[in-house]
């Protein structure tokens, strides 16, 4: 599994998830940049040909998105459309950290709120 693809796949996941609600917060922010150096750097051995940890991908692929005002549909469709042709790359480790990364950003505004809920349960149903 090229970990360049999955970053930004990831990226576009965690968007979707701070966008579901129509805005993504400060807070939100601080959490995905968090969730990125706390959880997927860490864990992460490849880099760039600049040299910078592949992780960081998850983070730009989000700021672009949020810059454009991406679709959170779109968004949350493509990471689906990502596992469903990666499924067998997808380890029981690598799915759990997905959901906790989904799940801390989901939860970084008040909580998860009735409009992230949807997206944390297909999200799950597809990690199973």
């Amino acid at each position: 599994m090229e970990a360049q693809l999955f970053y930004k796949e990831l990226g576009r996941l965690l968007y979707a998830i701070a966008a579901a609600d129509g805005k993504v917060s400060d807070k939100e922010v601080r959490t995905l940049k968090r969730v990125v150096s706390e959880q997927l750097v860490p864990q992460e051995v490849s880099t760039d040909h600049f040299g910078t940890d592949q992780a960081y991908i998850t983070e730009f692929e989000f700021e672009v998105l949020a810059e454009r005002g991406a679709s959170v549909e779109g968004a949350f469709d493509s990471f689906i459309a990502y596992m469903a042709r990666h499924r067998h790359d997808l380890t029981a480790e690598r799915k759990g950290l997905i959901y906790r990364c989904a799940d801390a950003v989901a939860s970084a505004f008040h909580g998860v709120g009735k409009a992230e809920l949807p997206l944390l349960i297909e999200l799950h149903k597809h990690l199973l």
